[in-house]
């Protein structure tokens, strides 16, 4: 398994900025994605949304469950969107935790506490395309577009590799890469370490 002194790359979707981030061969994997918000709250979709993502990725066995179909992935990876950018909106770290499996994702998230929205995030605002790259019990990789330009406005756009992780029968974000060539074949054989 090649270790890189590669790259985190965080997508800051309110100003289209990739952030790098080096890593070092005792970090975790990389991981990225980065995002902005304002403060208030949202309470009722917060309760259906976290719903909605673990009624999709739960499973019933051990292990994750396996994603056959890119409407699945499209769906979980919407879900998860709207949990990160709800909880970047709204400054709360715990909402964040529901969604991520690592924690260079969670210090990316909690990093852009306080940038702006010009609305408040929403489930059916958040457009996704992918094609699976991988998926089994324990991982599962796209590569696709998001447009959240609904509510961070024009320029929202971005094209990535996201890593999920099956965290406690969820799938949670673990990393984020460019390009679908990049290394993450690594993140998915790399033991995840608790939240701290």
């Amino acid at each position: 398994m090649r270790w890189i002194a590669g790259v985190l790359i965080a997508i800051a979707l309110g100003v289209g900025v990739f952030l790098l981030w080096p890593r070092s061969s005792d970090d975790p994997p990389a991981d990225t994605i980065a995002a902005g918000t304002s403060t208030t709250t949202a309470s009722t979709s917060e309760s259906s949304s976290t719903t909605s993502t673990r009624a999709a990725a739960s499973t019933t066995d051990e292990g994750g469950h396996v994603v056959e179909t890119v409407e699945e992935a499209e769906e979980i990876l919407r879900q998860l969107w709207f949990g990160w950018f709800e909880g970047i909106y709204n400054q709360d770290e715990d909402r964040i935790r529901e969604v991520v499996a690592t924690q260079q994702m969670l210090k990316a998230a909690t990093e852009a506490f306080g940038t702006g929205f010009e609305s408040p995030p929403s489930v059916d605002a958040i457009v996704v395309e992918v094609e699976i790259l991988r998926s089994d019990r324990e991982c599962l990789v796209t590569y696709g577009s998001l447009d959240v330009s609904a509510f961070r406005g024009p320029g929202s756009q971005t094209e990535s590799v996201q890593v999920l992780r099956n965290m406690d029968g969820e799938w949670r974000f673990a990393t984020s890469w460019v390009h679908p060539d990049d290394l993450w074949e690594a993140d998915c054989e790399s033991e995840l370490q608790p939240l701290s």
